[in-house]
């Protein structure tokens, strides 16, 4: 997903500084508004890219084939948790509840909702609102739960989300509100030990706080702004999952203001949702008018983030991103205030990174980015790919003259391999005996391709530990090193020792990893800087040359040809799994051997 900045008080210069108070806003009566054509934004907008809102309602841009993004969300939340909600709803609340999911067209399932309203029905499922076209506001909400305080039928919107919301307060931390899907009220609800992770689940309430507008738009809102985040958590499976209820004007969301002398303020949901709001009508209603001869200024600009391959408008911000720093540095990237920011100095490019005195930079840059930990030295690095990119180089040494690795008559590359559930169930060696001159090195696995336990890799590691144990005893008295790249490997032999201290052959590698073992990253991070990073395959690659047999090579891509290894649905299938997993895991260990090759000829 393309993103552009968030518009914070101070932070973007196109954005309204946000309200004093959570009063609503007011409705837009500018001059450009008479031009623009009316719209209406759902509650997913004031959390998604503000550049999606404006290639949306831009005339001139060609509309992929997409389905309307409130479907998208919902569709995208479907799952078991959503489903076991609304089961457990309708079941222990069947007498009280009015489920309107089945009504397909949304003009009539929005006459329902108003009927069930109106009527007072405790509880209502997939309730579409009236649009509040003054204030461009539409939507349709999870859940209706009734308030017992007003004589009039009024109600509280509630989402389901399906992802854990609530974690444990710390000591002198405020508690948090909660209810059960069996006692769902807010008057029903009682003070737990947890607490809502308003960092993470932030978007929950600003979509809470469009459908109460929407609500008031319609006449069925509290005068008190709360509403119900129905999370995966569950404490009390005889209940259900817990209901954390929220009060919308209490002042709990961050955001970072680089005028201010605390660099972060603290606002409500509503007034945070005021502004994003407001931002994206602003956004919309200059696209809206963007056929015009007269046409406003675009109002957001993109920034490539990860999400943008995900999203169906990337092609056109891409378009305009070509040379852009957040689209040519991968590794490390900025994020969308520092893109920005720099933006706002003048600097979009690798071409204008590259030609900028960092030291003339920092003391505009530093303040305005204060949010983000070590900005400096991302900046560094960032100018640092930058170079080498404009160079056309993959890597770049640090240090000058020969790197000098230990040696030993016999070296070992180890590498091992772990499934989804970090089981390890592959030991992959490759043997160099270094007296025999120019001989391959020869490859050696062990491995199960089997449904993994804990006892399961503790058996693998334990045959792995007798045949390394085998081979250096085969050699009498010649040394030997073990060679591996990161910690990992010999933080998962530890782990072992550590869970079968019984076993010889454990324990006997565990001690001879102390003085034998040896990692490779730390000699290559002293001496080197990669574009790509300093992992095996970026640096085996750009330094050694080497290259992957497989061509999507990973350890993650790794750990579905497992689950194929075992699972998959017959026997042809999951031989070609295996064997690729063994071609990959061997290239891993001839990657470090060669690695080690190229470093030792460097001079």
């Amino acid at each position: 997903m393309t993103q552009s900045l968030p518009p914070t008080d101070d932070t973007d210069p196109t954005a309204d500084v946000p309200p004093a108070d959570d009063s609503p806003p007011t409705a837009d009566t500018s001059p450009m508004s008479a031009l623009t054509p009316s719209f209406a934004l759902d509650q997913y907008a004031a959390t998604s890219c503000p550049v999606k809102t404006q290639n949306t309602f831009n005339p001139r841009l060609p509309h992929p084939q997409v389905v309307d993004s409130h479907l998208v969300e919902r569709f995208r939340e479907m799952s078991q948790h959503r489903a076991t909600v609304v089961r457990y709803l309708l079941h222990h609340h069947r007498d009280s509840i009015a489920d309107l999911s089945g009504i397909e067209n949304s003009r009539e399932r929005m006459k329902a909702s108003i009927a069930a309203m109106s009527e007072g029905v405790p509880i209502i499922l997939a309730a579409e609102l009236p649009t509040d076209w003054v204030h461009h506001r539409r939507g349709s909400v999870d859940v209706l739960f009734k308030s017992n305080q007003d004589a009039v039928p009024l109600y509280h919107p509630a989402v389901i989300k399906d992802r854990c919301v609530l974690s444990s307060a710390p000591p002198g931390e405020r508690k948090q509100l909660t209810a059960t899907l069996a006692h769902p009220f807010l008057h029903q609800a009682r003070m737990s030990t947890n607490r809502y992770r308003v960092e993470s689940q932030s978007d929950s309430l600003l979509h809470l706080a469009h459908l109460w507008h929407l609500l008031g738009f319609a006449g069925f809102a509290t005068e008190e702004p709360w509403g119900a985040v129905i999370g995966a958590d569950h404490e009390d499976k005889a209940l259900g999952c817990d209901i954390a209820w929220m009060d919308l004007n209490d002042k709990l969301m961050r955001a970072f203001s680089y005028t201010s002398s605390r660099q972060w303020r603290k606002y409500s949901p509503l007034s945070r949702f005021q502004h994003e709001h407001r931002f994206r009508v602003r956004v919309a209603a200059h696209a809206l008018l963007n056929d015009r001869d007269d046409a406003p200024e675009l109002v957001a600009s993109p920034v490539h983030v990860s999400e943008c391959d995900m999203c169906e408008w990337w092609p056109q911000c891409q378009a305009v991103l070509t040379d852009d720093i957040s689209v040519k540095i991968e590794r490390s990237p900025l994020d969308a205030r520092e893109i920005m920011t720099l933006r706002s100095l003048g600097i979009s490019t690798i071409t204008d990174l590259t030609g900028t005195d960092i030291e003339t930079l920092l003391p505009d840059y530093l303040p305005r980015v204060a949010h983000r930990f070590g900005a400096e030295t991302r900046l560094r690095l960032a100018a640092r790919r930058g170079r080498l990119l404009s160079s056309g180089d993959k890597y770049e040494r640090l240090t000058a003259g020969p790197i000098r690795l230990p040696s030993a008559p016999v070296e070992i590359d180890m590498d091992i391999e772990t499934s989804a559930g970090n089981h390890v169930y592959l030991w992959g060696f490759l043997v160099h005996d270094r007296r025999l001159g120019d001989q391959e090195p020869v490859y050696h696995a062990i491995h199960r391709f089997s449904s993994l336990s804990a006892n399961k890799e503790l058996e693998v590691a334990e045959e792995a530990a007798t045949w390394l144990m085998d081979v250096v005893s085969s050699h009498d008295d010649t040394p030997v090193l073990v060679w591996h790249y990161s910690n990992y490997e010999l933080s998962a032999l530890r782990r072992f020792a550590r869970a079968k201290p019984n076993s010889t052959a454990l324990a006997w590698l565990n001690a001879f990893a102390c003085e034998h073992f040896i990692d490779m990253f730390p000699t290559v991070r002293d001496n080197f800087f990669g574009i790509d990073g300093l992992g095996l395959k970026a640096i085996a690659s750009a330094g050694a040359g080497f290259s992957w047999r497989d061509p999507d090579p990973s350890g993650l891509n790794s750990q579905y040809w497992f689950s194929d290894a075992v699972h998959a649905p017959t026997l042809d299938l999951r031989a070609a799994a295996r064997t690729r997993i063994l071609e990959y895991n061997e290239d891993d260990v001839r990657a470090t051997w060669a690695l080690r090759q190229w470093i030792r000829s460097l001079t």
